[in-house]
């Protein structure tokens, strides 16, 4: 199914302005049928896909819900993991690609008149920080932004800063990350959250390839354009950089994707393993932490329904 992509507003948080923080850029997705948009494409002309319907098992399985017994026979569809789950999954998937097939041509002119219709650049305000103007766009013929930063002229101390991008020129753009390289390789993607060092010489993200809202820390040396070695974490969802820049704190969480724990890695440290900072043990309080607005603690907040707590590191 083809789809189309809408750039959300960039925007920045000054509580934490010693750490860059962006709003994830989370695509409008637009879904259409051709059956919605053309007389031609009706019932009596689309011929139903030869092969049968797939129809999930049903398994017996009661729930107890204020004094009330219900019936769900699908209830085993909550396991994702279910290899019969799996099964049915990619079995409704081809059959709905089946299915439209005969729309392509129909959906290939909606996405054309779409975009036609749509601005060629799609940008974002530049947020200044620092000697740096940090900004987002969509580069024309490309569904996914890119995260770009230039530096300013106005700032006092620019001239130390202009003498690492000389051979450049001056004011010329860097692109930090590029959503469209990461679409391409994973097939999909979703950047969760983003944050710049405080020196500016290291960005931190959080992407996600498969669509499961899991999220894979990567951290970039944007000196050489490398990505950290033995960086990567897996379930990890929130980010805070330590004010000198040379560790980094971040969330994981458990198996029910609840973020519960805290961990500081130590950048061009000898020590591999990151250390644990603080463990939510409670199953209905979730951890997040960020950067106080001089930049100098970090704050672990544990919330739930009915509490608030928060610790400062």
């Amino acid at each position: 199914m083809t789809t189309v992509f809408l750039l959300g507003q960039l925007t920045f948080n000054s509580s934490v302005k010693r750490s860059f923080l962006f709003l994830p850029f989370r695509p409008t997705l637009t879904i259409f049928s051709s059956l919605s948009f053309s007389s031609k494409c009706n019932a009596e002309s689309i011929a139903l896909p030869s092969l049968p319907l797939p129809v999930p098992k049903m398994v017996p399985h009661t729930v107890s819900v204020h004094g009330l017994t219900l019936e769900d026979p699908y209830h085993w569809m909550r396991d994702i993991d279910d290899p019969d789950f799996l099964d049915h999954l990619n079995k409704e998937n081809f059959y709905a690609q089946a299915f439209m097939s005969d729309t392509k041509n129909l959906q290939h002119t909606l996405v054309s008149e779409m975009k036609s219709r749509m601005s060629t650049m799609v940008s974002t305000p530049p947020e200044r920080w620092g000697p740096w103007l940090y900004y987002q766009y969509v580069p024309e013929g490309k569904e996914y932004p890119v995260l770009c930063r230039r530096l300013e002229t106005r700032t006092s101390n620019w001239i130390k800063y202009l003498l690492c991008y000389s051979k450049g020129g001056f004011g010329r753009e860097e692109i930090l990350l590029d959503w469209n390289e990461l679409a391409e390789k994973y097939g999909y993607v979703h950047v969760g959250t983003c944050r710049i060092s405080p020196d500016h010489n290291f960005l931190a993200y959080t992407v996600d390839g498969s669509g499961s809202e899991h999220f894979m820390l990567q951290i970039k040396d944007l000196q050489n354009g490398c990505i950290v070695p033995s960086a990567s974490v897996d379930g990890v969802v929130s980010l805070a950089w330590a004010r000198d820049s040379k560790a980094l704190f971040y969330t994981v969480s458990d198996e029910g994707q609840r973020p519960n724990r805290v961990f500081c890695k130590k950048l061009r440290s000898k020590y591999v393993d990151d250390e644990p900072i603080y463990t939510e043990c409670d199953p209905s309080v979730c951890v997040d932490i960020t950067s106080t607005k001089d930049g100098k603690f970090i704050t672990v907040n544990s919330n739930s329904r009915t509490s608030s707590e928060e610790g400062i590191y």
